[in-house]
């Protein structure tokens, strides 16, 4: 037997296994048959149990690999093969089992597979299954159970090999074919222990024993190899997207590069963040180096800009993973120190919009963010921080963004300012369930929706409009048979439901005179909606 811990459920099962051999030794009376019976129900109820669970373990590395098929792959195909192996196995014990009640019972095999053991009714009978499975030797060496013993040997031993060398010791493979150590003449090794002289009822059981262990065996492999797959990764407990350009410089008639990509940091592990000259074929620095301070997981480089160019520096972040090993990552990069000049820049479009929050970033080149001031001449600023602000509360028409910058010397300068034109939301458009155009839709299923919903499609800004009005006129055959009064809001009540449940097939309901609002307070009028009960 491995070394390790073994669980609740392990021990369990182990403990259910003792009263079976426990029972053996007793005269086999009715209640001792039933006895069995209620434990090998109990066994298959486990083993479906962990069918679960293990689909579970799958499922999750079917997940990863699918994130990181690289990182995932090896270990990945090592679970694939620990399933196949476990289903053969298991598949193996379940025709043992099918067969010795067959031959007990004299079934062909059609009835073999409708069969259940609480209806076996020679279940006491020891003598097709001591044949079977120990056969004409004196130790079991000659019968299927020696077959079944080298399969269940060699199983754990390739499960095993799956793992790791370091995490062998560390896992505890229930899969126990050991002789008897003070066995008797009748049971000196492990299939004379377990299958000779033993009723059918007391074999079956034994057997599903076995297929719950191979069962456990599978899933503490799997479960093992989906841990060792994050075993080297670092911990991350942030994630940010990051643009890092190559330079933040463009000429006109030249490219902008830049890689865009998701940043993973963690807020309580310290990284080691060292800066100089690195030397990244050497690994090692060239001369001296400073050690960043780390402000939740993040190095801050702080540097004084004093004459312009193009500056670089280089360096290593070194990281412990979780099991204590080192990682080491250089990195390498540059920034361009110039004489202030202003950019300002709306995050989403190239104009405003009444009524919302417009996102724009402001800044100038050799001027930290917060020596800049901003101010709008259309509506009002909301500082975010880093540059970042959003302009609300502005009208229709023309707004202009005014900065100016605190100069080391502390002298305020104008930077200029942009001019952004400031235009009406565009017009929403409704729909009922998923319909926006005609369409058909079932009486119940309209009688059931909640009321008329806008929105604005495709649209960059998150923004929601809201009917505040609209008609209901249904034909058949041209003749109106519903038409309420206006509706105000965007609410369907309940007798609009009923009446629309009750529509017959091929009825059309007309939803016109649709009106809505939007964030910027105007009125706007919407497109009709009509829809064939089908």
């Amino acid at each position: 037997m491995a070394g390790g811990k073994i669980s609740p459920r392990q021990k369990m099962i182990g403990m259910m296994y003792l009263v079976l051999t426990a029972l053996l030794a007793l005269n086999v009376s009715k209640d001792i048959l039933k006895a069995f019976i209620v434990v090998n129900d109990g066994l298959m109820n486990t083993e479906k149990t962990f069918n679960k669970e293990v689909d579970q373990l799958y499922a999750r590395f079917d997940e990863k690999k699918t994130i990181d098929p690289l990182r995932v792959m090896e270990n990945w195909k090592k679970a694939q093969q620990a399933r196949k192996m476990a289903k053969e196995l298991s598949a193996y014990v379940e025709g043992l089992k099918r067969q010795l009640i067959r031959e007990t019972e004299g079934f062909d095999q059609k009835e073999e597979d409708t069969i259940q053991l609480t209806f076996v009714k020679m279940q006491d009978n020891y003598d097709v299954s001591t044949h079977i499975l120990i056969g004409d030797s004196e130790d079991g060496s000659k019968g299927e159970a020696r077959i079944l013993k080298e399969k269940l040997i060699n199983f754990r031993k390739d499960m095993l090999n799956l793992l790791p060398e370091a995490d062998r010791k560390q896992i505890n493979l229930t899969i126990d074919t050991e002789d008897p150590k003070n066995g008797d003449e009748d049971q000196k090794t492990w299939e004379m222990m377990n299958f000779y002289h033993s009723p059918l009822v007391a074999v079956v059981t034994i057997l599903s024993k076995i297929q719950t262990d191979i069962k456990t065996a599978e899933s503490d492999v799997v479960d093992a190899l989906l841990k060792n797959v994050d075993a080297d990764v670092i911990p991350f407990d942030t994630v940010a997207a990051r643009v890092v350009a190559q330079s933040n410089y463009v000429l006109m008639g030249e490219e902008y590069k830049a890689d865009i990509f998701l940043a993973a940091f963690n807020k309580t592990l310290k990284p080691q963040v060292l800066v100089g000259d690195y030397d990244m074929a050497g690994s090692k620095f060239i001369g001296p180096y400073d050690s960043l301070m780390i402000d939740h997981g993040v190095g801050r480089y702080n540097v004084p800009a004093q004459s312009e160019g193009i500056k670089k520096y280089s360096g290593v972040i070194n990281m412990k993973t979780p099991k204590g090993k080192t990682l080491q990552f250089p990195f390498q990069s540059e920034y361009i120190v110039a004489r202030p000049a202003l950019t300002v820049s709306a995050d989403k479009m190239n104009v405003m919009y009444a009524g919302l929050d417009n996102p724009i970033s402001v800044s100038v080149p050799g001027v930290a963010n917060q020596n800049l001031t901003v101010t709008i001449d259309n509506g009002s600023l909301k500082n975010l921080g880093n540059g970042k602000f959003e302009v609300v509360n502005s009208r229709i028409g023309k707004t202009y963004v005014n900065v100016s910058a605190k100069l080391e010397n502390g002298e305020t300068r104008s930077m200029g300012r942009m001019e952004f034109r400031v235009k009406p939301l565009p017009k929403p458009t409704a729909k009922i369930g998923s319909l926006v155009t005609d369409g058909k839709m079932k009486a119940n299923e309209l009688g059931a929706q909640l009321g008329i919903q806008a929105y604005y499609e495709n649209f960059d800004f998150k923004a929601t409009p809201k009917i505040t009005g609209f008609d209901i006129t249904a034909f058949e055959n041209r003749n109106v048979v519903y038409n309420p009064p206006h509706v105000t809001g965007n609410s369907f009540n309940a007798d609009v439901q009923n009446k629309l449940r009750a529509l017959r097939r091929g009825t059309k309901v007309l939803f016109d005179n649709l009106t809505a609002v939007g964030p910027d307070g105007l009125p706007v009028k919407l497109s009709s909606i009509m829809i064939t009960i089908q």
